[in-house]
C-alpha cells in the first residue's frame, strides 16, 4: 500500500510537471521602460517645493539638482527603451511621490528621496546622488534647543523622513510640544516668521537655500548640529532593474566626469557641501 501511494505521488508530481513544461514560462511583467516606449514618452516626476533639489523656477520650469540629473540621465533612459521618447515632467507632492510611483503615474522620482531599508521594501533607488542632513531652525527669541521646548508648536513638512524622525525626537525631548504639519518647507518657515511655530525641521540644505531665498527681516536661529544623514537618491518602481542599471550607468558617468560638481554649483549656488559630500561620488560611481 504505501509503495502504490509513493507511486502514485510520483505520477502526480510528474504530470503536474509535464503540464507545467506544457503551459510554458509565466508571461514576463512589463517594466517601465516598455511602458514607456509603448506610450512614446518617459515620465519623470519632480517636486514643486523642495529647492534646491527640486522646484518649479520663476519661468515655470521644473528645476534643481535631482531634475537636472534626471534630465541628464534622460538619452541614457531612452536609449535603454529602445525607442525615441519624448520627455513629459510630471508634478507630484512629497505626501503622493511614491503612491505616484507605484500606479504608474511617473517612470522616475527627481527629488531630495532619501533612500531608507524600509522604503527599499517598495521602492528600488539608484546610487546616492547626495547627502544630507535634518536641521533646525528655531524662531529668534524663543527657545533655541529643542530640550528646552514645553508645549510650543514645532513645525515639519507632512510625508517626509524628518516627520518621523521629529515625532521621535520631540518624543524624547519635549513630550509635549505639538507637532504642525505643513505641505511646503515656504508654509513651514512663513509660519516661523510669524511666530505660530518656535522651530521647524526639514533637511538643512533645502533650509538653507529657502531661508536665503525669502531673505526674511529677523533671521531665525539655525542649529549647527544636523539631527540625522539623509543619502538622498532617485527613486523608482520596486523591480524595475533595467530602469536601475540605466540610471546608475548615467549617474556612474556624470559623477566620473566631475560633471556632477557643475551642477552642484549651478543648483545649490552658495550652499557649501563638505568634503565628506564629495568624496561621495568618488565612491558610489560604478566601473563599465
Amino acid at each position: 500500500m504505501a509503495g502504490q501511494a509513493a507511486k502514485r505521488w510520483a505520477l502526480a508530481l510528474a504530470a503536474g510537471a509535464i503540464g507545467l513544461a506544457l503551459a510554458g514560462p509565466a508571461p514576463a511583467r512589463a517594466d517601465v521602460l516598455e511602458a514607456a516606449k509603448a506610450r512614446g514618452a518617459l515620465r519623470l516626476g519632480y517636486r514643486m517645493d523642495a529647492p534646491p533639489f527640486s522646484y518649479v523656477d520663476d519661468a515655470g520650469q521644473p528645476a534643481g539638482l535631482a531634475v537636472q540629473l534626471c534630465a541628464a540621465a534622460a538619452p541614457g533612459m531612452i536609449e535603454a527603451a529602445g525607442g525615441a521618447l519624448r520627455v513629459e515632467w510630471v508634478a507630484v507632492t512629497a505626501a503622493a511621490r511614491f503612491e505616484a510611483l507605484v500606479e504608474g503615474r511617473i517612470d522616475l522620482l527627481c527629488g531630495p528621496t532619501t533612500q531608507t531599508l524600509k522604503r527599499r521594501e517598495s521602492l528600488d533607488f539608484s546610487i546616492p546622488y547626495y547627502v544630507d542632513g535634518a536641521g533646525v531652525v528655531f524662531r529668534k527669541g524663543g527657545p533655541e534647543a529643542l530640550e528646552r521646548l514645553t508645549d510650543e508648536p514645532v513645525g515639519v513638512l507632512n510625508g517626509t523622513t524628518t516627520e518621523a524622525l521629529a515625532r521621535r525626537i520631540l518624543a524624547e525631548r519635549a513630550p509635549h510640544a505639538e507637532l504642525v504639519l505643513f505641505r511646503s518647507h515656504v508654509e513651514g518657515l512663513e509660519a516661523l516668521q510669524r511666530g505660530d511655530v518656535e522651530a521647524y525641521l526639514g533637511d538643512q540644505s533645502i533650509l538653507l537655500y529657502q531661508l536665503g531665498r525669502m531673505r526674511p527681516t529677523v533671521q531665525p536661529v539655525i542649529a549647527r548640529r544636523t539631527l540625522s544623514r539623509e543619502p538622498y537618491a532617485l527613486a523608482m518602481k520596486r523591480g524595475e532593474s533595467r530602469l536601475r542599471l540605466a540610471v546608475d550607468r548615467e549617474l556612474s558617468r556624470i559623477y566620473e566626469t566631475g560633471v556632477i560638481y557643475d551642477l552642484i554649483r549651478d543648483s545649490l549656488g552658495r550652499v557649501q557641501i563638505s568634503p565628506e559630500i564629495e568624496a561621495i561620488y568618488d565612491v558610489v560611481a560604478i566601473p563599465d
